[in-house]
């Protein structure tokens, strides 16, 4: 059996347990308890069983482990002649169940059904001697074998009849009355009344949260209310999710829609600032650096010559460019030429290279000098920005007029190929704007502030 339940706490687990006990209770409502004693009338099970059941797909739900055990108490007087004995009897049962995913709740109900049966004979083991003979590995810092447990009482059960003697129960012993210690990292009380079924977690207040432990009972009671509509439905899909915390998740959190500029395109967001504020610095590396207007004017002018050479709307250009002025040249005149620009990293492999640009399909490449000998496949049309500059010199430096529109293509990267051949991304205009737009909500983006490139144009 595993070792340790991992529930995920809300404070790290101490060296040495010595875990604070705190309380938490709730009441579940007559017509769900009538449900679900129905339901295990049904099924030729306990109350009990089926409550573990439920606990047990509530603890697989939250820890992915599947294989639980939890834990919980047996009277231990199997004679009559012992039922009348003051004394104390009760044994600890460790009760082990594995879960999948794929089973129904009732394929499970009928395990845990012939564990506890199985359990129940050989109740008189005593715990401790159970976890000796295992000889774990002592751990200070939780109870051996059993963290969680589980208990079912019968109101009935607190009612003792005396002469001129009246009992009032108390389901739920108040603080004065528990151990300061936890015995548990976490325990699930249920107690069958007349009003329905009254529960109480009592857990460890150095590893849980009042809060947490709160969600945890509203999750178990969703759940319960899920089993009884649906047993036969498969326990990875039962419900756990209060009404509020759907709409919360689904709704509230997703309430994110707001109003995109119409026909705005990634290059008309450059445009705007560079005719809002033209000598301001652009983009700076090393001892260079360019302004809104000057490197809006050599956008444009890179823009209309790929223009003449057929650039429009979804047409794929590469970049094989080092990090440089000229690298966000190319991309910019890329976009407003109204095409797309595909990435090449010349630190990658040869062989990358390569795939790209057949994949792509690259007709036309923008690059440096330096780099054209390193590739041994070339498209149709090679441009080097940094010695063929002359030839769109006599460009117009004024903004082209594209077709291009929000839903065409921005650029297209090449996944890692880790898990395969490289694949390429198809990123929209529309999606890039309103990336870029939300940054200026949050984190907030103003004029004094300065973006570094630390990723390569390759990477999204």
């Amino acid at each position: 059996a595993p070792i340790l339940l991992e529930l995920p706490t809300d404070h790290p687990r101490q060296p040495v347990q010595a875990g604070r006990i705190a309380l938490h209770h709730f009441q579940l409502s007559l017509e769900l308890t009538r449900n679900l004693n129905a339901l295990s009338q049904q099924e030729n099970t306990t109350l009990f069983m089926l409550l573990l059941a439920a606990f047990k797909v509530l603890l697989y739900r939250y820890t992915s482990q599947p294989d639980v055990v939890v834990g919980t108490v047996i009277a231990n007087r199997p004679s009559e002649l012992l039922e009348a004995l003051i004394g104390f009897f009760a044994n600890t049962l460790a009760l082990r169940t594995k879960l999948s995913e794929s089973t129904t709740f009732c394929e499970l109900l009928s395990e845990v059904r012939k564990v506890t049966v199985g359990a129940y004979t050989h109740s008189e083991a005593p715990f401790d001697q159970v976890v000796s003979n295992l000889r774990l590995e002592q751990n200070l810092s939780h109870a051996p074998l059993v963290q969680v447990a589980f208990f079912l009482q019968d109101e009935q059960m607190y009612r003792p009849h005396f002469a001129d003697l009246q009992v009032n129960p108390f389901p739920f012993l108040p603080f004065p009355f528990r151990s300061g210690i936890a015995r548990f990292d976490l325990l699930l009380e249920m107690t069958e009344t007349r009003a329905g079924l009254q529960g109480s977690f009592e857990y460890d207040s150095d590893l849980f949260e009042k809060e947490t432990i709160a969600r945890l009972a509203g999750h178990w009671q969703t759940l319960l209310e899920s089993i009884a509509a649906n047993p036969q439905q498969t326990i990875s899909l039962l419900a756990l999710l209060t009404e509020a915390e759907q709409q919360q998740i689904l709704v509230d959190w997703n309430s994110t829609a707001s109003t995109l500029p119409e026909q705005m395109c990634l290059h008309h967001l450059f445009e705007a600032q560079a005719e809002l504020t033209p000598h301001a610095l652009a983009v700076r590396f090393e001892d260079r650096q360019l302004t809104y207007g000057e490197l809006n004017s050599q956008a444009n002018q890179l823009a209309h010559y790929l223009q003449r050479l057929g650039v429009g709307p979804d047409v794929l250009v590469g970049v094989y460019i080092e990090r440089s002025l000229e690298m966000i040249v190319a991309l910019l005149g890329v976009l407003k030429a109204g095409g797309a620009y595909v990435p090449l990293d010349p630190k990658f492999p040869q062989e990358r290279l390569s795939f790209q640009l057949n994949d792509a399909q690259i007709a036309i490449l923008l690059t440096q000098e330096r780099l054209r000998e390193k590739l041994s496949v070339l498209p149709l049309h090679v441009f080097s920005l940094d010695t063929q500059w002359q030839e769109v010199a006599f460009q117009s430096n004024l903004n082209p007029i594209g077709r291009v529109l929000p839903t065409n293509l921005a650029y297209m990267i090449y996944t890692s190929g880790s898990t395969g051949k490289p694949k390429g991304v198809q990123v929209l205009h529309r999606g890039v704007v309103n990336f870029l737009l939300s940054m200026q909500q949050r984190p907030g983006l103003t004029k004094n502030d300065v973006m570094l490139a630390v990723t390569t144009i390759s990477f999204d």
